[in-house]
């Protein structure tokens, strides 16, 4: 990989249930928001590319979202389009932005997520095929599979979730901006109810109405931005389309493809790693990924967090806004904004010290998509 793109401004809309604004309209305001981070205007911006979310995306199918968000914005882009990857479209539409500057097809391009799902019902409880005649319905569901194979497996216990729970509250205690602002107990967590065993509430993540924005741009614009720019070191996917009735689907994610070849792309080690970000629609994922970017071995990582290890004080902080299970639903989005935010040294209360690089990850659909972004000072 090379220097040759940077991310340039952030920006986002508020997060939680913002009734009477439409998910257009908290985009324009994520994407004004970066723009004026980034010290550009409309005028500079020569691609979008957006993730739609579920509602968005999935439930209203082919809708050409990039062309009623550009319209609002007054963009008449030399490259555009959606990418509908469930919760690795966000991470996916940066690499989408990365990989056509490089091509030479835009300078500036605009990567926006937004959604307003609590507007939208059935966003996230659509049937998937043959899978809703057996009852199965949204991704609670089938990343409970997962969470019951783990345990079969590798002996993995409801407590190794809760830590992962109680570490994104204790992160988002520490971010003024996230929905969920008191402290998660053990207690508290053996109490709530269960989702889908053995997934309770505290293991699944937040619906939220938002948006979030990233400037990606040429190397071109280093000298003229209006904050120091994040390098992009490293990007990759890996995909898998087996279903539930495929013996292995649990067994692990596309992430073990993605997250290794994306780091010897990008030269590193996971030991080299300041701020990890990992996609957290549920604890199991967060276990899982662990496992597959090599911070733990296969079957280790119940043990791994156990005595707070990614919590705020611990030895590898995870997800430090609090992620989707405490921060918001930001499609992955707010993953991005957080590493960015953190090696510009924004962080605040959160801010880890030192911090020169970071691994953002997505994780989407029926545990087949898989996106990996490596960020550097």
């Amino acid at each position: 990989m090379t220097d040759k793109v940077l991310i340039a401004g952030v920006g986002n809309s508020p997060f939680g249930k913002l009734t009477g604004r439409t998910a257009l309209d908290l985009e324009v305001e994520a994407a004004v928001k970066a723009m004026e981070d980034a010290g550009l205007n409309p005028q500079d911006v020569d691609g979008l590319v957006t993730d739609p979310g579920p509602a968005q995306g999935i439930v209203n199918g082919i809708t050409p979202h990039y062309l009623a968000l550009g319209q609002l914005l007054g963009l008449d882009p030399s490259y555009t389009g959606s990418e509908i990857l469930g919760g690795a479209g966000s991470v996916a539409i940066i690499q989408r932005a990365v990989m056509a500057i490089e091509a030479g097809l835009c300078s500036v391009c605009l990567c926006v997520y937004g959604d307003a799902p609590l507007s939208s019902p059935g966003s996230f409880d659509y049937a998937r095929g043959d899978e809703a005649a057996y009852g199965l319905f949204g991704a609670a569901g089938m990343h409970a599979l997962a969470a019951n194979r783990h345990q079969h497996l590798w002996g993995t216990s409801e407590d190794h979730f809760a830590e992962v729970a109680i570490a994104a509250r204790a992160h988002a205690v520490r971010n003024p901006g996230a929905q969920l602002q008191d402290p998660l107990t053990l207690e508290d967590y053996r109490e709530s109810r269960y989702i889908v065993e053995p997934l309770r509430r505290p293991d699944c993540c937040l619906v939220s109405d938002g948006a979030a924005a990233v400037v990606v741009t040429s190397a071109e614009y280093r000298g003229s931005l209006r904050k120091p720019p994040v390098e992009v070191l490293g990007y990759g996917q890996a995909h898998s389309f087996g279903t539930w009735s495929s013996p292995d689907h649990f067994d692990s994610s596309p992430a073990v493809r993605c997250g290794p070849a994306t780091l010897a792309r990008a030269g590193l080690a996971p030991n080299d790693i300041d701020v990890v970000q990992l996609y957290d629609c549920f604890t199991i994922v967060v276990l899982m990924q662990l496992e597959a970017y090599g911070f733990c071995k296969q079957g280790e990582s119940g043990s791994f967090v156990e005595g707070g290890r990614i919590g705020p004080d611990g030895d590898l902080p995870v997800n430090t806004s609090g992620g989707l299970l405490a921060e918001a639903y930001g499609g992955g989005m707010l993953h991005v904004i957080e590493a960015v935010r953190q090696l510009r040294n924004e962080a605040e209360s959160r801010q880890i010290t030192d911090a020169e690089t970071a691994l953002v990850s997505g994780h989407g659909l029926g545990m087949n998509t898989h996106s990996t972004l490596i960020l550097g000072k």
